[in-house]
């Protein structure tokens, strides 16, 4: 008979369904299979290792959250109020002073030459007035009126002005810090000529900052001047720094249905330094005895939300009912009793009863979640 192509494919076919089933009977007729499921060795299953938090009541602060940057809570242009050659300054930028310290010192020679003209020429004046007012008695006449026009006339008022104008010249050749604080844009040099008026450094007082917000209409209604703001910095590691509502504007924008809230921050490392970008969370309303977990600890499976509680070294799958969400954390209100542990890490793929190390840590209450920008 002639072989056919369409024979050997069949050949072929038969030979390999024939090794298929023979591979699959070889381990038990070799005699080193595992043997049935109940005759196999158990492996433990692996421990996981999970950080928790424990669960118990406290006020809950709900917040808004918005954008804004870091300003100085107050600053100020120091200008010079006469013009003169720099002689010396006494700051670098980024340096601290105090209320009242000499920021820079123009050339004063020509002010102390007036100063001591004028001077000289009140000395004059008074004799001249002392002489004038003698009476025949050798006393000084003490009619006050009369007085005051002997000072005009004889000069003498005008002597003292002059003096008093002369000091005033002198001291504006002394520039002082208008209050405590820290120096920025510096923009003179010693041998430089300044201008009257000209700035030459700006004071910033940074012992606190302000973050002026944009708050929404019906969020800005809630907000009461001395509740808390919580505000990260991601310049800094995104680290938080916890502030008070200093100030709410109670008037709205009608076009964007904005409203102005202002933020203080204690700032008394200096950290924090204008123009950073921060993220702002206000309080709006406060919860009174909760229960909340951080929002990572909350899972959803089959619909239903749900945690895993740790108890005597086992991961409880626990179904929870949650309420009121701000930032990352989440309200409980029902499934979980004060003293709970509940898993924050390495849970998502936890099973029930599944044995487990635990390591107590904070809930991150201080977090804040971006919102862009």
């Amino acid at each position: 008979m002639k072989l056919r192509p369409w024979h050997i494919a069949g050949l072929l076919l038969v030979l390999s369904c024939g090794g298929l089933a023979a591979y699959a009977l070889w381990p038990g007729a070799a005699g080193d299979g595992e043997g049935p499921p109940e005759e196999r060795p158990q492996v433990p299953p692996e421990t996981a290792e999970v950080e928790v938090v424990v669960v118990e009541p406290q006020d809950f602060a709900l917040r808004s959250e918005a954008t804004g940057y870091l300003v100085p809570w107050r600053e100020a242009e120091v200008s010079a109020e006469a013009g003169g050659l720099t002689m010396r300054r006494l700051v670098e930028e980024g340096s601290r002073v105090a209320d009242g310290a000499l920021l820079l010192k123009l050339d004063d020679r020509q002010q102390t030459l007036a100063l001591e003209e004028a001077h000289a020429n009140l000395l004059t004046k008074r004799a001249e007035y002392e002489a004038e007012t003698v009476g025949e008695s050798g006393f000084m006449v003490e009619d006050t009126a009369r007085a005051a026009v002997k000072r005009a006339t004889t000069g003498l008022t005008q002597a003292e002005n002059a003096v008093n104008r002369a000091r005033l010249q002198l001291q504006y050749t002394e520039i002082a810090a208008p209050f405590s604080g820290r120096v920025a844009d510096v923009e003179v040099e010693v041998g430089q000529r300044v201008g009257a008026g000209q700035t030459v450094m700006r004071v910033l007082d940074d012992s606190r900052m302000k973050v002026d917000v944009a708050v929404i209409e019906s969020e800005i209604v809630k907000m009461r001047p001395g509740t808390t703001a919580l505000v990260r910095v991601p310049a800094l590691g995104d680290r938080v720094f916890e502030g008070t509502i200093h100030a709410v504007n109670p008037s709205v924008n009608r076009d964007s249905g904005t409203g102005r809230v202002t933020v203080a921050v204690p700032n008394p490392q200096g950290r924090l330094v204008s123009g950073l970008f921060a993220y702002v969370a206000l309080e709006t309303e406060r919860l009174s005895e909760r229960l909340v977990v951080p929002s990572v600890a909350v899972l959803v499976r089959q619909g239903r939300d749900l945690v895993f509680t740790v108890s005597n070294g086992k991961a409880q799958w626990t179904y929870v009912t949650v309420g009121a969400r701000s930032g990352n954390q989440t309200e409980i209100v029902d499934g979980l009793s004060p003293g709970d542990h509940v898993a924050v890490t390495n849970h998502f793929a936890l099973a029930h009863d599944a044995p487990v190390t635990e390591t107590i840590v904070d809930a991150p209450i201080g977090e804040i979640e971006s919102t862009g920008g």
